[in-house]
C-alpha cells in the first residue's frame, strides 16, 4: 500500500506540471483515454477523471448520493467540492476537490487510483499517466504459449483457422487469415511495436511500460477487408479483431533494457542491453558510430552493418537519399541514423541473424539521446 501511495502521490504532487503546455496522454487499463466519451479534465495543475465512465469501464461500481453529493469508489469516499475525504475509514485531506462538469462527476486521478487499489505511473518526460494495465483472463481457454523476440502470449485452440501471425524486425503482426489469403497485405489487425513515445497517432493498446520505452499494440486505422461487399470477409475480420484483443490480455514482455547498460560512443548515447551484446556490436569509425550484427560481420567483414550514426549539416541532410532516422536537428549539425543496405545472404542462418539484429537495433534506437 505504501508503494501504491508513493506512486499516486508522485503523479499528483509533481510541481509545475504545466499541463497547458502539451496534451496529457492517459492510458486506463491499457486503453487510450481518447476512446472514452467523457474526456479527462485538467484543473489547478491536476488531472481529473470522469469517475463513472472510467470505473464502470474497468468493472468497478460507483456509489453516488445526489443529496450529499458523495461519491464512493472502493475504500474511498469523497464529497464534491470538499478536500476532506475518507479512505478505509480514516479521514484524510487532499489539495484539490472533486467537481461536477456537464452532469459528470470528476475526481483527482490519484485518489481514484488509491480507492481502486490500482498502480499509477507518471512519465514526466512524455507527459503520460498510466492507470492499471491491460491484463486479465482472455475469453478463451489458452491452448499454447508462443514467444516472438521479447513478446510472449497465449493462443486458443485452432487459432490458425482464424489468424495469421508474422514476426519480422522485432514486430509481431496479426492478420485476419481469410482476408490475408484473398489479397496479400490485407487483413492487418494490429502490430506489437516498441515505441519511445506512448502517444500513438492511430488506435492503440498499451501493453507494457518498460524501463526505456513502451510496447504498444497499434491497430489498423483504415479498412483492411479485401472486399467490403463480401459479408464473410467482413465478419471474419470483425471476429479476428475481437480475438486479437483477447490475446493481447495475455501478453508478457521480457524487458531486457536498463539505464544501467547505457553507453556513450562518440556523440551517441544509447542503451545496449547486456542480453544483446553477443549479437549487436558498436564501434566508432572515421567519426561515425556503427551498429552491426556480429554473426554476419564475423562471416564476412562489412556484411553485418545495420546502420551508421552520422552528424550532417543542413545541405547534407537535404541531399540524403538513403533511408534514415532523425534524432537531433539543429543548424550546427543533425544527428541521424542511416540504415545500411540489407546483405544478400543466401545462408538462412545468416539471414535470420541479420533480421533479428535489425529488430534489436530498432529497440536500441528508441533509447538514443
Amino acid at each position: 500500500m505504501k508503494k501504491l501511495l508513493g506512486l499516486t502521490l508522485a503523479l499528483a504532487m509533481i510541481p509545475g506540471l504545466a499541463f497547458a503546455a502539451d496534451p496529457i496522454t492517459l492510458y486506463i487499463n491499457g486503453i487510450d483515454a481518447r476512446d472514452y466519451k467523457e474526456q479527462p479534465i485538467v484543473r489547478e495543475d491536476r488531472l481529473f477523471l470522469p469517475v463513472r465512465s472510467v470505473t464502470e469501464a474497468m468493472g468497478y461500481k460507483v456509489d453516488w448520493k445526489a443529496e450529499s453529493k458523495t461519491v464512493t469508489v472502493g475504500d474511498v469516499k469523497m464529497v464534491v467540492g470538499e478536500k476532506d475525504y475518507v479512505a478505509k475509514g480514516e479521514k484524510k485531506t487532499m489539495d484539490v476537490a472533486p467537481f461536477i462538469e456537464k452532469d459528470r462527476t470528476y475526481v483527482p486521478v490519484r485518489f481514484l487510483a488509491e480507492g481502486m487499489k490500482l498502480p499509477v505511473t507518471w512519465d514526466g518526460k512524455n507527459r503520460a499517466a498510466i492507470v492499471g494495465a491491460y491484463k486479465g483472463a482472455p475469453a478463451f481457454e489458452p491452448e499454447k504459449t508462443v514467444t516472438y523476440g521479447n513478446v510472449t502470449f497465449s493462443l486458443p485452440k485452432d487459432w490458425e483457422k482464424q489468424l495469421t501471425i508474422t514476426y519480422a524486425y522485432n514486430q509481431v503482426t496479426f492478420y485476419d487469415k481469410m482476408n490475408h489469403e484473398v489479397q496479400d497485405g490485407y487483413g492487418v489487425i494490429a502490430d506489437i511495436t516498441p515505441m519511445a513515445d506512448p502517444k500513438s497517432p492511430v488506435p492503440a493498446i498499451l501493453l507494457h511500460k518498460g524501463n526505456c520505452f513502451y510496447t504498444l499494440a497499434t491497430f489498423a486505422s483504415d479498412v483492411q477487408v479485401a472486399d467490403t461487399g463480401d459479408k464473410k470477409l467482413c465478419d471474419s475480420y470483425t471476429k479476428s479483431n475481437q480475438l486479437v484483443k483477447e490475446i493481447l490480455k495475455t501478453v508478457e514482455i521480457n524487458d531486457v533494457f536498463s539505464e544501467a547498460d547505457r553507453v556513450k560512443v562518440g556523440d551517441v548515447s544509447m542503451v545496449l542491453p547486456e542480453a544483446y551484446k553477443d549479437a549487436i556490436g558498436v564501434e566508432e569509425s572515421e567519426g561515425n558510430v556503427l551498429l552491426f550484427e556480429k554473426t554476419n560481420e564475423k562471416a564476412k567483414k562489412g556484411t553485418g552493418l545495420i546502420g551508421t550514426f552520422r552528424v550532417v549539416d543542413q545541405k547534407g541532410l537535404e541531399k540524403m537519399k538513403e533511408d534514415y532516422r532523425l534524432f537531433r536537428y539543429n543548424k550546427d549539425g543533425s544527428l541521424i541514423f542511416v540504415w545500411a543496405d540489407k546483405p544478400r545472404a543466401k545462408d538462412p542462418v545468416l539471414k535470420k541473424a541479420y533480421e533479428e539484429g535489425v529488430g534489436k537495433v530498432q529497440e536500441i534506437l528508441q533509447t538514443v539521446k
